[in-house]
């Protein structure tokens, strides 16, 4: 794949932090304790997208 467009990046935040919760929740952990790893994975995620965004984005593309 020559290039991957940035929106199809922000989009992904939401698949990959709503598919994580289950997933969290398998090993016996509170409600609670599921709820904060799973804040915690989604502030990940939209940290790490939000930092990729500017080398990412050429200049003049928006």
């Amino acid at each position: 794949v020559p290039n991957i467009s940035f929106r199809y990046l922000v989009a992904f935040i939401y698949p990959i932090t709503a598919t994580i919760k289950p997933f969290l929740a398998k090993k016996g952990h509170t409600a609670d304790e599921v709820e904060k790893m799973h804040q915690a994975w989604f502030k990940s995620v939209v940290l790490q997208v939000a930092l990729w965004s500017y080398p990412y984005v050429k200049e003049g593309d928006f």
